[in-house]
């Protein structure tokens, strides 16, 4: 339960504490403000009334995300009557390492270990009666695999069972995710139409009425049942339409251009995420980056004009000083957490030749650690640092850019892979991953003594564009930069543009691909700054 006063959650942007107006008594009933004199900054003002802005802009991207179907409004699920009936969301939150049972799976009547665990399926999608929705919510499949994946991560013993109706995990590489949840041992997908029964009173176990082919109807317990909720639109979702302008679907999600998912029904607003549709992460990250290409074409004009420069501390000079080393160890969440030993390792490394600072973190990528690792820098007189977490390949830039926070010469900094190279591959052998992990920190310790630093420098950059491939994505893509101000060579490797797209004559919903695709194939060609290699290939 929170309190009036707190932190959204552990990696909240930005991570600052607020005042929760559901239960803050003074913003329901006049009472308390003890909080206003008690802020030694005089930041809170309790009489502060919401003000109305105008901003000029040149395009908008809307991105309300969606609401997960409440299952309360289907007494037959039994959710909020059975303790031990949550939401794929609730689970989620069990799963995490910031959750109410920090990252062990607990079930909420008596926080035991539940052993035998019951997925449902398609809870509020496709869906005829009434109370469902009839779309398919697109990624609860794929999210289910991934919860019995972790699942039998965290209990390799434990039974879990997948009821569906029809298993639809679409996108690149969830057929192969499927099969990997499929193949564990322990793991039975059954399809079929359930009901949940009753809730046993002496165990608070659920049972479960299902029909397969082969046995006909059959009731079985289970300690622990998830329910897999589909996509709704968000609940303002009418007002928001009206507010911009944008037509809806009958089932209330954005209306789209069907040429172009991204554009909605008025010029200049486009839309991104669940919004559009129910979509997955990697959809939505797609989307994004098209919304973000089409404002682009339309503020060409004005580009850099708002531009600032960040600026940071004067750099140091530690060329010369005795080697001055600072220890991160990351949990990762659960991810490193739960297999190794991190308070052991950081006390570990504190240990080592010239470390003079060590310590262990919840999230070492998170914004408030990241701030107080550059305060530690200067505070102590770090002059490397070693954190120890996961890949440096999507984190390394992040911690560099913490050192030149901390005022000291970003390649000062040595990243060591304690996940994908420890925790990962040693989860069943904790003593083993633990001590592994120490030796890849006192390796990456006398590294990061040998450390020099390094100056970077700018180079040339040719703003011409290469698009390889002359399909629908290429041409779109060639026109997006052109249409941007930058030059383009399109290069593609037969005869004539258009890929795929010239064996395809009409979408399910009745789009004419091929006048669309020869319209397309025009503008390219009409562009001036496109230049088109047809028959072409790279040496």
């Amino acid at each position: 339960m929170n309190k009036a006063i707190h932190v959204y959650f552990s990696q909240a942007v930005p991570l600052i504490t607020y005042i929760d107006s559901k239960k803050c008594s003074f913003l329901n009933n006049e009472k308390c403000a003890i909080c206003a004199g008690i802020c030694k900054n005089n930041a809170i003002n309790l009489y502060q009334k919401p003000e109305k802005l105008e901003i000029e802009v040149g395009a908008i991207i809307l991105a309300p995300g969606f609401e997960t179907f409440d299952p309360k409004l289907r007494s037959d699920y039994g959710y909020g009557k059975m303790q031990n009936v949550v939401t794929s969301l609730d689970f989620e939150r069990i799963l995490c390492a910031t959750g109410p049972y920090e990252g062990e799976i607990r079930r909420p009547s008596d926080k035991k270990h539940p052993h035998k665990i019951a997925w449902i399926q398609c809870v509020g999608s496709r869906q005829v009666i009434q109370g469902g929705n009839r779309y398919c919510s697109a990624v609860c499949c794929a999210y289910t695999q991934k919860q019995v994946i972790l699942t039998k991560d965290h209990d390799a013993q434990a039974e879990c069972t997948i009821f569906h109706n029809d298993i639809r995990s679409f996108g690149k590489d969830f057929e192969r995710f499927y099969q990997r949840a499929e193949n564990l041992p322990g793991i039975r997908f059954i399809r079929s139409f359930v009901s949940i029964g009753k809730e046993i009173p002496e165990t608070k176990n659920v049972t479960i009425r299902y029909s397969t082919y082969e046995d006909g109807v059959k009731e079985e317990e289970f300690d622990l049942v998830v329910l897999s909720v589909g996509l709704n639109p968000p609940d303002d979702v009418k007002e928001v339409s009206q507010k911009f302008g944008v037509e809806l679907t009958s089932e209330g999600f954005c209306k789209t251009n069907p040429v172009n998912p991204i554009e909605t029904s008025r010029p200049g607003i486009f839309v991104s995420g669940a919004f559009q549709g129910p979509i997955d992460i990697p959809e939505s990250i797609v989307a994004a980056s098209g919304a973000d290409a089409l404002c682009s074409q339309l503020l060409a004009f004005r580009r850099g004009e708002m531009a600032t420069e960040r600026e940071y501390p004067e750099e140091r000079n530690a060329e010369g000083e005795k080697p001055r080393v600072g220890v991160f160890v990351c949990h990762c969440g659960a991810n490193i957490g739960r297999v190794v030993n991190v308070p052991s390792v950081a006390e570990y490394a504190s240990g080592l030749k010239n470390v003079v600072y060590a310590q262990d973190t919840l999230f070492a990528c998170a914004t408030d650690t990241a701030k107080k690792i550059g305060e530690t820098i200067r505070e102590k007189g770090l002059n490397r640092v070693v954190v120890a977490a996961c890949t440096p390949r999507t984190h390394e830039p992040l911690f560099r850019e913490t050192l030149r926070e901390g005022g000291i010469n970003p390649y000062y900094f040595e990243m060591a892979n304690i996940r994908e190279h420890c925790s990962w591959v040693h989860a069943r052998e904790k003593e083993i991953a633990t001590q592994k992990a120490k030796d890849i920190v006192r390796m990456s310790v006398a590294r990061a003594i040998r450390l020099k630093p390094l100056k970077e420098f700018d180079l040339p950059v040719d703003k011409r564009a290469l698009v390889v491939g002359g399909g629908v994505a290429g041409m779109t893509s060639a026109l997006s930069l052109a249409n941007q101000g930058f030059e383009v060579n399109l290069l593609e490797k037969d005869a004539d543009l258009g890929g795929m797209a010239r064996r395809i004559h009409s979408t399910l919903e009745g789009l004419d691909v091929q006048t669309y695709l020869h319209g397309l194939i025009r503008k390219v060609y009409e562009h001036p700054t496109v230049h088109v290699f047809t028959n072409s290939t790279i040496t």
